[in-house]
């Protein structure tokens, strides 16, 4: 167990407001990323953190369960633009609080009290902190009080079990940020990872110009914060959803260099890897994300992406078997049934092919191959991911799956 290693809580609301969550929620976000990005940290993923949210936590239990040392835990009460923020930080094998201490600030300047609390606590675990430019930077966050509070709340919608309305919902709040300030790059980069992600999952129906706008956003949001990781992970999904997966590797490589504890920028790069025609390198990035975010809401396609590059791989016991376990994990999950088709399909197993395709069926009666094939090819060009995906495409056909 690294010295370092932690999880910061999701902060309590004092407010007895539900409606004022998003705000603990947003200052335990940052404090996170500050961590995260220090030499020597290494830190539990906001996902699998936002798990404990309103649980009793047992903290040794918590330790094993985690692989963590220290939990830091905190809650904050806000009073117009005051903010009161107290901290504790907790080791987690005996459960016994280590200091606390409460921090005073304005919400005009968050960052600034921010840094504060990160500063305390870099010094309690003995971490070297890095200079300020290298953290999360002041100016990523808007000087416009009520443009910070409308990304606070994009931030806490973004964040709801994803769904094409969650995400349309989040947009509309990030673009009313960027009315009320047009250079807040906390929203720029939000807003253009709403586009990206609805591009992804087909949700658009304007693909080019989704393109364009989130390729200018994350482009001008660069521009103004060189240093921020969440950017450059931005960049990466707007290169690869678009079909370009190759572009994509380096700006996730840019990611964990300034934030090495970074689940997506791992988990995205191992996707980036398999449309690159690299599946055999995958395996690496996709399970440090799972070694650092274990109980992530979205970890099921992380762990979807490990069964997909042993398919892409003809390693077909081991498909089946990853893919299992994402069926496991959520059974309305439909691409996981694609490759158990097709894995049972190649290796000659057609009883638990038709299982399969009975069940997938149920999920997408209208899955065809030629669909497939359409979908598949429009993420990735590269010669050698186009080869291994015909190999499935002819696993889908043994399995049964009709053509058109």
């Amino acid at each position: 167990m690294l010295p370092g290693s932690l999880v910061v809580l999701p902060f309590a609301n004092l407010n007895n407001d539900p409606e004022q969550d998003y705000f603990a929620d947003s200052i335990t976000t940052d404090l996170t990323t500050d961590l995260a990005q220090m030499p020597g940290a290494f830190v539990i993923g906001r996902g699998t953190a936002f798990t404990f949210k309103n649980k009793q936590i047992d903290f040794k239990t918590l330790g094993k369960e985690l692989g963590i040392r220290w939990a830091v835990q905190g809650a904050v009460r806000r009073n117009g633009d005051q903010i009161r923020v107290n901290v504790s930080l907790t080791d987690a094998a005996s459960g016994r609080d280590i200091w606390s201490d409460r921090f005073d600030g304005d919400r005009t300047n968050l960052a600034a009290l921010q840094d504060q609390i990160t500063g305390r606590l870099a010094r309690s675990l003995n971490i070297e902190l890095m200079q300020a430019e290298s953290r999360r930077s002041e100016k990523d966050q808007s000087r416009n009080p009520d443009a910070m509070d409308f990304t606070m709340r994009g931030w806490a919608k973004f964040y709801e079990p994803r769904s094409k309305t969650e995400i349309a919902q989040a947009k509309d709040l990030f673009d009313r940020a960027l009315r009320l300030d047009p250079d807040n790059v906390d929203a720029m980069i939000a807003k253009a990872w709403c586009l990206a992600i609805a591009a992804g999952f087909r949700w658009s129906t304007s693909m080019a110009e989704d393109k364009e706008i989130a390729t200018d956003l994350i482009d001008r949001a660069l521009a103004k914060s060189s240093s921020n990781a969440l950017a450059y992970v931005v960049k990466g999904d707007t290169l690869r959803v678009f079909g370009r997966p190759e572009e994509a590797l380096p700006e996730y490589d840019a990611a964990l260099e300034i934030n090495p504890n970074f689940p997506i920028a791992y988990a995205q790069k191992g996707l980036a890897l398999i449309l690159s025609g690299r599946a055999r390198e995958a395996f690496s990035p996709l399970q440090l994300a799972l070694r650092l975010s274990p109980k992530d809401p979205i970890a099921v396609s992380w762990y979807y992406n490990l069964c997909h590059a042993h398919l892409h791989l003809q390693e077909y016991e081991e498909a089946a078997k990853d893919c299992r376990r994402v069926i496991n994990i959520n059974n309305a999950f439909w691409y996981a049934y694609v490759d158990l088709v097709s894995a049972y399909g190649a290796s000659g197993q057609l009883e638990p092919a038709r299982q399969s395709l009975t069940e997938l069926n149920k999920i997408r009666p209208d899955f065809t191959i030629q669909w497939f094939r359409e979908f598949g090819y429009g993420y990735s060009g590269n010669p050698q991911f186009r080869r291994e995906f015909d190999e499935i495409l002819d696993g889908l056909r043994k399995g049964g799956v009709r053509e058109q």
